[in-house]
């Protein structure tokens, strides 16, 4: 298994993946703890391989749990990124079948981006390797995931989810307008009323802040239309 040194993090599970680095033109990987794929990369000095624990530096750099503002941040991005899910979610579902959901439908959307999909996401890794507090599911960068970081992530959106259900059921649905031939989906009020006003889990100067990865990639709903936070 791959396990961390015996610190008071042992136990904690994290996996790196990567296609594209910027410093790395004509590098590609993809590694995944506890997989055994053939795949390395280079990065800043560091060979990562797949299933590799994270070393010293990177464990001494992981967000700081204990502290409530660092977890504060962690939710905030969270509760971001499953909004987004969420209303993406549905508009792919209704382009799909072709028609506005049924209320056990759109149910079945949101239970499905708390179970599976924010299980994708994890903390970006800076250009020296080390995990920031900020969240991506997208595949082209190095993101650390895994352990208690996707505790938090799966945790974080079932919150929103049983807190904001009626809410989330009524608005959802309503946050992508069609303009055109292009379905565009607005999360903005969504993200205000739960992840600022309700949660208090971001401040009005988070409000509406997104990672550029996280903004325009919603998990496989690449269609679904133009995401404006």
């Amino acid at each position: 298994p791959c396990l961390l040194s015996s610190t008071p993090l042992a136990g904690l599970k994290l996996s790196f993946s990567c296609l594209r680095w910027e410093e790395m033109k004509t590098a590609s990987c993809l590694l995944f703890g506890c997989l055994s794929l053939a795949l390395t990369a280079i990065l800043t000095g560091k060979e990562l391989r797949d299933g590799m624990p994270i070393d010293k530096d990177q464990e001494d750099n992981l967000p700081d749990i204990t502290d409530p503002a660092v977890i504060k941040t962690l939710k905030c991005g969270v509760c971001q990124a499953s909004v987004m899910e969420f209303a993406f979610g549905i508009n792919y579902k209704e382009n799909e079948k072709g028609r506005k959901l049924k209320e056990v439908e759109i149910v079945e959307v949101m239970e499905r981006v708390c179970n599976n999909k924010i299980g994708k996401y994890g903390l970006l890794l800076d250009q020296a390797g080390n995990p920031t507090q900020q969240w991506s599911n997208d595949d082209n960068v190095l993101r650390a995931k895994g352990g208690w970081v996707t505790r938090i992530a799966e945790g974080t959106c079932s919150d929103v989810y049983n807190e904001y259900e009626d809410y989330l059921l009524d608005r959802a649905p309503k946050s992508c307008t069609i303009e055109g031939n292009k379905k565009n989906c607005n999360t903005r009020p969504m993200v205000v009323e739960i992840c600022v006003e309700g949660l208090k889990w971001c401040g009005v100067e988070q409000e509406p802040s997104l990672p550029p990865q996280m903004k325009m990639k919603p998990d496989d709903e690449g269609n679904a239309g133009k995401a404006e936070l």
